[in-house]
């Protein structure tokens, strides 16, 4: 007897906070999701450092975190790249826009994608399209001009709409599928320009959910659901706003000419802010000679310990981290005091040394899994391995901020105004709501890093090294 053919169908729905999702589904307002939960299971998982659409697609794509990747920003900038030659096409990157484009060759050719690695895959919405052909990228065709719209005149969920619209032309078309990776940005965005709880943002989550209502009776129909794996989860969470603190702004009046987006053509500039999810910030300075990064005695030289002190300082600012002195060792500081982050992929430890920024305590965990374990329900959940992961790029910057909920790092140039922000390490924009169909999952606490080994177990395919550990 012939075994029944698996399929996947992936549902990322942007933004979606864990706590919103199981107030929904309580009150009924999600009742094609409640079945699904009823019949799999729900859990929590930790996200990436940043927080933030693009790079917090890699670990369910890739297994991979965003700094190996060497993506460790929705915008980034390479400072040796930019010294050598500031107009190279590989100094400066913006994925909000047409360079989105660019995060395919920006990526490691040597990592593949689940979409390359499933088998007959099909896209929607997601910027990570390698490989992906022309047909089967479902939302390629009047992407840009609906986007655009949305944006500007604040009309999100036509884009949803849509993309739903095109998942059922799929299934009705008499093609077959492997895997389909579908992403409903709406949530996201009307959690940005509104409120994570404005009714705008709620009716969001209804389309998704009218959309996995829709699918799965026809699949049902075509006999296909049972051995289907259906997964709903989401990249990042977002915390309402209420000000903004310009860090390139604020580089600027210290008398540090700053570089940021929109403005790249700025003269002279002695450093570069690089904003992602508004909630995170890097720095990198370009006072010095050379392009390299600066570690803890480079700062002090080039940035100064009075500065750091005037932005710590500054409300919205969390905590800073930036690269010890020692090989693999990274220095976290706040007006709490200073502490250490050691990590060689393996051991992980946190020391308080002035103070305790984190909240941790003393720790030494002997593995990537133990040391999530330990933080998985503090304030900043997988904090030993999001620091170093992310150091691991050298376009990580020389200083990262991370902003406080209700702050963030970028007003000058949002049009429109933001209201809700992301990308920092918080567990609020960290931990991020999963929804499966299926059971018999480990119930360890989770990455959505997991998520890549899982599905490829479940549809007996290879698995590429990466930093997961599969479900099930």
């Amino acid at each position: 007897m012939m075994k029944a053919k698996k399929r996947v169908l992936f549902y990322l729905l942007d933004g979606a906070r864990p706590d919103v999702l199981s107030e929904l589904l309580k009150e009924g307002h999600l009742p094609n999701l409640a079945q699904i939960k009823a019949e799999g299971g729900y859990r929590e998982a930790t996200t990436c450092f940043p927080s933030t659409t693009g790079p917090a697609y890699l670990p369910f794509l890739t297994g991979q975190f965003p700094g190996p990747m060497n993506i460790p920003g929705i915008r980034w900038f390479d400072k040796k790249a930019f010294k050598e030659n500031r107009w190279s096409t590989a100094a400066v990157r913006t994925y909000c826009g047409p360079q989105a484009s660019l995060f395919n060759t920006d990526m490691p050719s040597d990592r593949p994608t689940l979409l390359e690695l499933m088998g007959e895959s099909y896209n929607l919405y997601n910027m990570i399209t390698r490989n992906v052909p022309d047909d089967h990228d479902l939302g390629k065709k009047g992407k840009s001009w609906l986007y655009l719209r949305a944006h500007f005149l604040k009309r999100h969920h036509p884009v949803d709409v849509q993309g739903h619209e095109r998942i059922m032309q799929l299934l009705n078309s008499g093609k077959d599928l492997d895997f389909l990776f579908a992403v409903f940005p709406s949530v996201d965005w009307d959690s940005h320009y509104h409120h994570v709880r404005d009714h705008r943002t709620i009716a969001a989550y209804k389309i998704a959910d009218n959309s996995l209502g829709e699918v799965r009776n026809l699949l049902e129909k075509k006999g296909w659901w049972e051995d289907t794996l259906f997964l709903l989860t989401s990249d990042h969470g977002l915390t309402p706003t209420h000000t903004h603190l310009d860090l390139a702004s604020w580089m600027t009046d210290q008398g540090l000419k700053s570089l940021s987006h929109p403005i790249l053509w700025t003269s002279n500039p002695k450093s570069a802010v690089m904003i992602s999810g508004n909630s995170f910030g890097s720095i990198h300075l370009l006072n010095h000679p050379g392009g390299q990064p600066l570690n803890q005695q480079g700062l002090k030289d080039h940035f100064g310990a009075e500065r750091i002190q005037s932005l710590l300082g500054e409300k919205a600012v969390d905590f800073a981290i930036y690269r010890g002195i020692k090989e693999k060792e990274y220095i976290v500081e706040n007006g709490a005091g200073t502490a250490t982050v050691f990590s060689d992929r393996q051991q992980f430890e946190y020391h308080p040394l002035t103070g305790d920024p984190l909240g941790l305590g003393d720790l030494h965990c002997n593995s990537p899994r133990a040391a999530l374990e330990a933080t998985f329900h503090r304030e900043y959940p997988d904090a030993m391995v999001q620091i170093s992961q992310l150091f691991e790029s050298k376009r990580a910057g020389d200083l990262i901020i991370s902003a406080k909920n209700g702050y963030d790092l970028r007003g000058t140039w949002e049009f429109p105004e933001h209201k809700g922000s992301h990308g920092s390490l918080r567990k609020e924009h960290m931990v991020v709501p999963m929804v499966c169909n299926q059971q018999g999952w480990a119930d360890h606490a989770t990455r959505t890093a997991d998520l890549f080994p899982t599905l490829l177990k479940w549809m007996g395919k290879p698995i590429p090294e990466n930093c997961g550990d599969a479900l099930i």
